[in-house]
């Protein structure tokens, strides 16, 4: 029998476990004081309220427990990490747009780091002047490159006739378009990238193709870089998946690099600027030469230019052509929609040539049925994590320094107060009585907003428009032989994006 000093020894240790809770709760209650409402009795040492959580891939399935119970506006305790998770339209406007500048940082988590040099890039950068510096560059390098609208046709052209060659050569045979619609969005991200378009078998080029797909929809990957970024004592685990993120990410930026000496080496020999990169270079070497230039110098080091680099060509190709595989998807779906687009382009742009951007105002069912595509596919279901710079409010309640926000875009787009019969694929919706787009209505959030808006929404439009009135003016999609429809449930990763599914293309008779 066990003697009363060891019956002592173990009450003491539940005593000390009850006493550490009890004080772990006060600790959360005065943390969470006036913040949103949120799981609080369930908040546990060092996990936080990691166990609240639902089970699924994507952040609107682990979370739909939660918004049941605790509203479109709440706040959990993850790990060490304070984070508010906003839903309702209202409060995405006011926390992206109203109160931009309070929510326009970036919080340290480890994959933001260690994947960017600590944060020397656009997407995961904290704001600061290096971050508003870049920025600047990148977005002017996209609208040089969009301002001459014969160069942004013939580079979409290029890639577009390779596209519907494919097409025809599959000769109504089932066919998944999804590496063929990656690889002809990623060649447009490099002539912008790096002044010139890869051939399909450029080893680097095929190599960063699979690199970036593995990146974006390995679910364990992405699973266990959450585990690493809201407890990073993880790391000291043996997860297969961290080992396989450090290789990607080292491999990315060595094929970058490359490349990088490749444009430092022609951008001396030429004085005509034709890419981001080249940009750069050209920012870079104009610091360097100029008297108290060194902090803009030291902006344009190799490692912020490499993590500029890789956000133009991994984000810039993923979701793009994620957003064409949703197109694709609905338009089997929907038939007749895909009939009265083609129908809208016969009448407009005929049949003795290819759409180009001077359509684009006359083509306003290709315009909403984008739009549409973005709303229900919803490639970016919610924001990159915002960080608050200052002690500021949301809804009305308290949001501290230092505390992690997400804004759920999906919510917002699937909203029934802001859309009628919101989980209907219906691009009529985006047009008004008289036949005109509607732009304007403040609920359609694909691109986020504010301050953290996407850099690449300009290039994204145009590359959508374009790709899909030459494959709609070209070709009619079909179901598979055995009349299968693509699934439209999806799959999450770092974005959104569609199962992989088969259909047929008919070339149409024009």
């Amino acid at each position: 029998m066990a003697s009363f000093d060891e019956y002592l020894t173990i009450g003491n240790i539940f005593l000390v476990i009850f006493f550490l809770l009890i004080l772990n709760q006060l600790v959360v209650l005065y943390q969470f004081r006036k913040m949103p409402p949120g799981p609080r009795l369930t908040s546990l040492p060092f996990i936080g309220n990691l166990l609240s959580f639902d089970s699924g891939d994507g952040f609107m399935k682990i979370t739909a427990s939660l918004r049941k119970k605790y509203g479109r506006v709440f706040s959990v305790k993850i790990g060490s990490f304070k984070v508010v998770i906003a839903g309702d339209t209202a409060s995405v406007k006011e926390l992206l747009v109203r109160k931009s500048a309070d929510y326009a940082g970036r919080p340290p988590l480890h994959s933001f780091m260690r994947s960017t040099f600590d944060g020397k890039d656009i997407a995961a950068g904290d704001y600061s002047p290096a971050w508003k510096f870049h920025r600047k560059i990148f977005i002017a390098a996209i609208r040089r490159y969009l301002s001459d609208k014969q160069v942004v046709e013939k580079t979409i052209a290029e890639q577009a006739t390779k596209l519907m060659q494919y097409f025809e050569d599959q000769s109504l045979k089932d066919f998944d378009p999804a590496n063929v619609l990656m690889e002809s969005i990623a060649n447009v991200s490099c002539r912008i990238l790096f002044g010139k378009r890869f051939d399909s078998s450029h080893s680097d080029y095929k190599e960063l193709l699979k690199l970036n797909d593995d990146f974006f929809s390995d679910y364990d990957i992405n699973t266990q870089r959450f585990l690493l970024d809201f407890f990073p004592i993880a790391k000291f685990f043996p997860f297969r998946a961290y080992r396989l993120m450090y290789e990607m990410i080292d491999q990315v930026y060595e094929i970058l690099r490359r490349q990088l000496k490749i444009q430092e080496k022609e951008s001396s020999n030429s004085a005509e600027v034709d890419s981001l990169t080249g940009s750069f270079l050209q920012e870079k070497a104009a610091a360097e030469n100029e008297v108290g230039a060194e902090e803009r110098a030291s902006f344009l080091s190799d490692e912020y230019m490499l993590s500029n680099m890789r956000d133009m060509f991994v984000a810039g190709y993923d979701t793009t052509s994620s957003t064409l595989r949703w197109a694709i998807a609905f338009l089997v779906h929907h038939p007749e929609i895909q009939k009265e687009i083609q129908n809208q382009l016969d009448e407009v742009v005929g049949k003795d040539r290819m759409p180009n951007l001077d359509d684009l105002p006359n083509l306003p069912l290709v315009q909403a049925m984008i739009m549409e595509t973005q709303r229900l596919g919803n490639v970016a279901e919610n924001t990159l994590p915002h960080y608050t710079l200052k002690d500021t409010t949301l809804a009305g309640f308290r949001v501290p320094k230092d505390t992690i926000v997400f804004a759920n875009l999906a919510q917002v787009h699937l909203d029934p107060s802001c859309w009628e019969n919101p989980h209907s694929f219906n691009p009529h919706r985006h047009i008004d009585a008289d036949g005109q787009l509607i732009t304007n209505t403040g609920n359609f959030l694909p691109f986020s907003a504010g301050r953290r808006v996407c850099a690449g929404e300009a290039l994204a439009k145009v590359e959508l428009f374009l790709f899909l009135t030459w494959m709609l003016h070209k070709f009619t999609f079909l179901p598979s032989e055995d009349g299968t429809v693509p699934d439209l449930e999806g799959h999450t990763g770092l974005t959104h994006f569609p199962a992989l599914y088969k259909i047929r293309a008919k070339k149409r008779s024009l």
